[in-house]
């Protein structure tokens, strides 16, 4: 309850602060105004009161606004009041200001942003239209009325006179409000470095010493020069500068010209006459300026997110497990970032510039994929996996895609990702999956994939050896499954040392193995009988306690190239069949 009261208290006070903003300052601009540039009956020359009260809208809140109105208008009259002979009509024309200035900022809040009202081409288009066009317009219809009505002043002459001055107003003044109002220079001038700080300084002098020589003299029509500077304070300093210089521009020409110096003074035709060319000059420097303006913060903003997204990019890829690497379509590399010292032993800053020869000492495969891959068209990236010279204990994968300009490749982004570990993961599921539990060998179903790749080379000649333990049965009976699983255990040992490195061993099921021997048919008949004489010279299990002797029968067959796989199988198991009948623990060929 505590918060609310005292939230409402501080906007209570805000509003309070701004009606306060709103009397004062529109009393001071529009009595100045009048004193100055009107003779009590006509409208002022340039009117900048309207504009404090559309920044103070623009600024706040819509529940701000009735105070802020209702501020202006009795500070309107108030101004009129005293600068001009009292008539009861002069209370028409707060009512008609803060009607204009309401439009306008309607308008504005409706159709755009209205924070900053030069941040973009299409921001300032919707600002001169609105506050530039469409309101001082309206205003100026109703205005000219009630001046022809309260003054009997010419409707023609009353109507070019309100709709510029009102105009001119509100587009020099209020983007200089808003940003005053906001902290804008202030928090620019903080930002900047010393010597930046020394460079705004010195433009803005520049800017309006210039501005103050071309306006002294009478002699040389000069009013080019501060349109000059004007562009260069937009180009340096942004919209902050150019609203400053034209302001300038504005304030320095129009006393200038309402004492008769300056080079509209040249103008002949009387003093009305220079007004309109000062007022119609003033428009034509912010239509220069206001573009340039637009153009600049548009363009400083994009690069100011556009460097906040590089920096979290930056970020976000040194704490990124992935590498990446960006290549143009000469294969030189633009942009590289992540561990890739880790990955590929280069520093990420040493790839940058480089052509992809330096890639092919590292990863050849990588850079050969690339060279493929960058004149592709297509959207769906390459992946795959490679292992790095440097680091041949790792496996990454790489991503491979073509950014696309105009319908063609420009270049190729990797992203590189270690993948050792799953690479690991995924081996060792294939070999429990197509792993023996008990023995460690191969099962059946990883035994007939081997088998089925290795019959592929037809090169290299093959045999197929089938091994059964003798009586096992009568070993698990006697001394149980627990023994009898050491013995499959051992013998299984004994198989491999019995075989040479490229020879294949599997256990089958039960007490049955298979051997794939990478050999003619004589050379098997030798490793077989050395299976066998080793099966058999020495117990299989010897605790101390229980000593298990065991033999084995092994049939073998020679694969033939005209032969079916379950041919060759078929062959070894009547062999083996034949080698059981044959008295056990012997070695049989097939027929």
């Amino acid at each position: 309850m505590v918060a609310k009261f005292a939230g409402i208290g501080e906007t209570l006070e805000k509003r309070s602060d701004n009606a306060i903003t709103a009397v004062t300052g529109y009393f001071l601009l529009a009595s100045g105004t009048i004193l100055l540039t009107s003779n009590g009956t006509n409208h002022a020359t340039m009117w900048p009161a309207d504009a404090l009260i559309l920044a103070l809208l623009l600024k706040n809140d819509r529940a701000s606004w009735p105070a802020v109105l209702m501020a202006g208008w009795m500070a309107n009259l108030l101004a009129n009041a005293v600068t001009r002979d009292w008539a009861p009509g002069l209370i028409v024309y707060g009512g008609i200001n803060m009607g204009q200035t309401l439009l306008a900022a309607v308008l504005i809040c409706r159709t755009g942003r209205c924070d900053n009202l030069l941040a973009d081409i299409g921001t300032v288009l919707r600002f001169v239209l609105y506050a530039g066009v469409i309101a001082p317009l309206l205003g100026a219809l109703a205005g000219t009325l009630a001046t022809a009505l309260i003054f009997g002043e010419p409707v023609l002459s009353s109507f070019v006179r309100w709709y510029i001055s009102n105009a001119l107003g509100f587009l020099i003044l209020t983007p200089f409000l808003m940003a005053l109002f906001d902290g804008s220079y202030v928090r620019c001038f903080k930002e900047r470095t010393p010597a930046s700080r020394l460079e705004v300084i010195g433009l803005h002098a520049l800017h309006i010493a210039l501005t103050g020589t071309v306006f002294a003299q009478n002699v040389v029509p000069m009013l080019f020069l501060p349109v000059s500077t004007a562009l260069i304070l937009a180009f340096r300093l942004g919209r902050l500068g150019v609203i400053v210089g034209t302001l300038a521009i504005a304030i320095i020409g129009a006393a200038a010209t309402y004492m008769g110096h300056g080079p509209v003074s040249l103008v002949r035709g009387g003093v009305e006459v220079q007004e309109f060319v000062f007022q119609f000059y003033i428009a034509v420097v912010l239509a220069t300026t206001l573009p340039v303006a637009a153009t600049v913060s548009s363009r400083a903003e994009a690069l100011k997110n556009l460097a906040e997204r590089e920096e979290a990019l930056r970020l976000m890829m040194a704490h990124s497990p992935d590498g990446i690497l960006s290549f143009d379509a000469t294969g030189v590399c633009r942009w590289a970032d992540g561990p890739l010292a880790a990955y590929l032993g280069v520093d990420a800053g040493a790839m940058i510039g480089k052509p992809l020869d330096a890639l092919a000492l590292r990863a050849p495969g990588l850079a050969s994929r690339i060279i493929e891959r960058k004149d592709a068209l297509s959207d769906t990236p390459t992946i795959f996996e490679f292992s790095p010279v440097l680091r041949p204990h790792l496996t990454l994968e790489a991503s491979l895609a073509a950014p696309q300009q105009n319908g063609s490749a420009v270049g190729t982004v990797v992203t590189l990702r270690d993948v050792t570990k799953r690479k690991a993961k995924e081996v060792a599921m294939r070999s429990k999956v197509h792993g023996d539990d008990l023995t460690g060998l191969l099962n059946r179903a990883g035994f007939r994939k081997k088998l089925r790749t290795a019959l592929l080379d037809e090169g290299r000649p093959a045999t197929l050896a089938l091994v059964d333990v003798d009586c096992f049965r009568s070993i698990n009976e006697t001394y149980g499954h627990g023994v009898g699983d050491t013995v499959l255990a051992e013998i299984a040992k004994r198989l491999q040392a019995a075989t040479r490195a490229d020879d294949i061993v599997a256990r089958m099921g039960g007490d049955e193995f298979a051997i794939l021997l990478r050999c003619d048919l004589e050379t098997a008949m030798r490793v077989c009988q050395r299976m066998v004489e080793a099966v058999r010279e020495t117990s299989v299990v010897n605790d101390g306690v229980v000593s298990v002797l065991a033999s084995i029968s092994c049939g073998i067959a020679a694969y033939g190239g005209n032969m079916e796989r379950d041919d060759v199988f078929d062959a070894a198991d009547a062999a083996l069949q034949e080698a059981k009948r044959r008295g056990r623990g012997g070695v049989r060929v097939a027929a």
